[in-house]
């Protein structure tokens, strides 16, 4: 199943500075770039994007280098781990997903799975496919990212990543468009 890239968005799950701290440093650079990429692609797509922080009085707020390309994105704050128990995203967000859900963010093991997790849950009619690219979702250990990746595979969540996901809505080579993206991926 591939992402239905007219009718997709981005849910960017608490990408705030105090959560990306504490996991490892190759990783967050990682998830960063992939996390970056993947909103100019859903920019490109002309999608919706959504982002959340968790309790960012405490947590701070998302990093600048991904709030600065968020402008005009959703936001919500949370303390709800699932973004689905928190009534500010289920009345802001929930009537706006659309066909595929494109999902990153951290920590995988905890909000991330358990938002993907409560959308199939909610997905009486099951028309909706969610996709987590594993390379732009993290947790601050190994194991707990793999578990989650397990976890949520088991539950009928598309794992993927940024760069399938990218050409996949490319097609294909040859445009402004595949210049652009191919020299992001190096």
């Amino acid at each position: 199943m591939m992402p239905n890239f007219d009718d997709c968005a981005l849910l960017i799950i608490d990408m705030q500075e105090k959560l990306l701290s504490v996991i490892p440093d190759e990783v967050r650079e990682q998830i960063i770039r992939n996390t970056d990429i993947l909103i100019e692609l859903a920019k490109e797509n002309k999608s919706s994007i959504f982002y959340t922080e968790q309790n960012p009085a405490k947590l701070g707020h998302t990093i600048p280098q991904l709030a600065e390309k968020l402008k005009d994105a959703i936001r919500v704050e949370k303390i709800s781990f699932s973004c689905l128990n928190e009534p500010d995203f289920c009345d802001r967000v929930c009537p706006h997903i659309p066909q595929s859900l494109i999902i990153v963010g951290i920590e995988a093991h905890i909000c991330v799975l358990m938002t993907a997790i409560d959308l199939i849950a909610e997905d009486e009619d099951e028309e909706l496919g969610i996709f987590v690219p594993v390379d732009a979702i993290a947790s601050r250990s190994k194991s707990n990212w793999k578990n989650a990746v397990m976890q949520m595979s088991n539950f009928g969540v598309i794992t993927t990543n940024t760069e399938t996901l990218v050409y996949q809505s490319l097609e294909e080579a040859g445009t402004e468009s595949f210049r652009k993206f191919s020299k992001l991926l190096k």
